[in-house]
């Protein structure tokens, strides 16, 4: 089957067959927030660069930190250093996926 011919029950005019329900004016609203906020995380990088110290790991490393002792105070593994890290590390790699994903939408 060529993609030039039509599904059944399209026709020659719809572009797009959810366009009817709302779908494509919803994914377009929500890819546009997304690029929004990639535009925002950009900047922010760039202002990272310019706090102290302090503030600097308040807004990075802090929130995943406290995460992760929360965890560790509830758990409370045999090894918590190793459990932190693994933590982290793998929260590391959700997050770096989840940015993968925004990217190509």
């Amino acid at each position: 089957m060529e993609p030039e011919q039509l599904l059944e029950g399209q026709t020659p005019g719809s572009e797009n067959p959810h366009s009817e329900y709302g779908l494509t004016e919803n994914v377009e609203r929500i890819v546009e927030n997304e690029k929004i906020n990639a535009e925002k995380s950009s900047k922010q990088k760039v202002d990272l660069q310019s706090l102290p110290t302090r503030a600097y790991l308040d807004q990075t490393v802090v929130p995943i930190l406290l995460q992760g002792l929360a965890v560790l105070a509830k758990e409370r593994p045999p090894n918590p250093i190793e459990f932190l890290a693994s933590m982290i590390f793998l929260l590391f790699h959700f997050m770096c996926t989840y940015y993968a994903i925004l990217r190509l939408l």
